[in-house]
């Protein structure tokens, strides 16, 4: 019964945070880009960019879900008038009640992306990725039944479940194409697309042994000039494992905050997570640093039984802003 008890908890974990092991979904997904599409790899102005993104969900409840993501990406042949080469490195950590369940993940991301006609405005881009990815289950976080008495928990008292802490590692590769169409008045449209997991590795999970079901990632997204101040972004994802999806959609707009723009932007907008979540997002870019915070309004159904089960992410990323002057680009955050 008692392990019955224990298994019960570890899915609620696995079902609050990670899916099939794979990474949580981001609300700010493109924030942290290496985790949704290799192809995104270096695909940026200027000759390296580093990303980091972190999300508290449910921290009513004593924050039970933590993520972190850090990502730093170096361009290279940024001379070539025919494509780009890019590089990278992901590391993220996602944590489930106070670290009772944990995943922690390492990637080396490589990327080529190559001009499609003579004025460069089509682009088609090709990722690879390999990750290793380890999981831990520790059981003294947590407290049972057994360990109750007269004064309370004793959670120095050890449990049959303690037998069970153990930590697996196993490594999967991941691939992605990413289209990007671009005009001379700077509007920009964008497809992707990702398969995450492509060997579908083996993980155990207490006694049982499963096969990592392959992810399949789809992107979209325009830029839209309203004005010489003025941008709109869209975009989208849909996430698809195993008869299990995500989406999430929405725009934002970045406005200028001094003549010419000079770097310096407000971001406002909003993204809906379907049947889940709405989430207001604000952010400011200052030359080469970029500063963002979402808030997920909760709409879903599980609200009834658990209100104001909210999440909250801050994401930071920064950019020289020196090599994007030399370059004549006025950079825009990639939505």
């Amino acid at each position: 019964m008692k392990r019955n008890v224990f298994i019960l908890i570890l899915c609620i974990c696995l079902k609050g945070h990670v899916s099939y092991g794979q990474q949580y979904l981001y609300s700010q997904y493109f924030a942290n880009p290496l985790s949704i599409n290799p192809a995104l790899t270096g695909h940026f102005e200027g000759s390296y960019r580093f990303s980091s993104i972190t999300r508290s969900q449910w921290a009513e409840d004593g924050n039970p879900f933590r993520s972190l993501g850090v990502s730093f990406e170096k361009a290279l042949l940024e001379s070539s008038s025919s494509g780009k080469l890019g590089i990278g490195l992901l590391a993220s950590s996602d944590n489930s009640n106070m670290d009772a369940f944990s995943v922690k993940r390492a990637a080396l991301s490589v990327a080529y992306n190559m001009e499609l006609d003579a004025e460069g405005n089509v682009e088609l881009g090709a990722g690879f990725q390999g990750q290793y990815n380890q999981r831990r289950i520790n059981p003294y976080n947590l407290t049972f039944e057994s360990q109750f008495g007269s004064g309370g928990f004793n959670t120095g008292m050890a449990t049959p479940e303690m037998s069970k802490a153990s930590t697996m590692s196993y490594t999967s590769f991941n691939a992605g194409l990413l289209l990007n169409v671009k005009s001379l008045e700077g509007r920009r449209v964008y497809f992707g697309l990702a398969a995450y997991n492509t060997n579908q590795a083996k993980s155990n999970l207490l006694d049982a042994t499963f096969i990592e079901p392959i992810r399949w990632n789809i992107q979209s997204g325009a830029t839209i000039p309203m004005n010489e101040s003025t941008n709109l972004h869209f975009s989208s994802i849909v996430c698809l494992q195993q008869g299990a999806s995500e989406v999430l959609f929405g725009a934002v707009g970045s406005f200028d905050l001094i003549e010419n723009g000079g770097g310096k932007k407000l971001l406002l907008g909003s993204w809906a997570r379907l049947k889940d979540a709405l989430i207001p997002y604000i952010g400011l870019q200052w030359n080469g640093v970029q500063a963002a915070f979402s808030y997920d309004i909760n709409t879903s159904s599980i609200k009834t039984g658990a209100y104001n089960k909210n999440s909250m992410e801050f994401s930071f990323g920064y950019q020289p802003w020196g090599s994007l002057l030399k370059k004549e680009v006025i950079p825009c955050p990639f939505f």
